[in-house]
């Protein structure tokens, strides 16, 4: 793993990860938000501009990225709402 990360520093609540989609090599969008799309060797997501690979917590596993994808500042407001920025 490139850029190891556990997934208690990826996602706050294991029921929400919260994550900038956009990849953190040549800013483009990555497949796998959609029913359909390719989403690559481990189900996550796929950037087909280079051929890398993400988990599921959208780690770098495979390619020339160099880091996971961002993680922007959140924060929940009570159990049903979050706030992103």
């Amino acid at each position: 793993m490139p850029d190891p990360a556990p997934d208690a520093t990826r996602a706050r609540r294991p029921e929400w990860l919260v994550v900038v989609g956009i990849c953190t090599r040549l800013g483009r969008v990555p497949l796998g938000q959609r029913a359909g799309e390719t989403r690559g060797r481990y189900d996550g997501w796929f950037c087909p501009c280079h051929g890398s690979h993400y988990d599921l917590a959208r780690r770098i596993r495979l390619g020339p990225v160099p880091r996971n994808l961002d993680i922007p500042p959140y924060a929940f407001d009570g159990t049903d709402r979050i706030r992103i920025g």
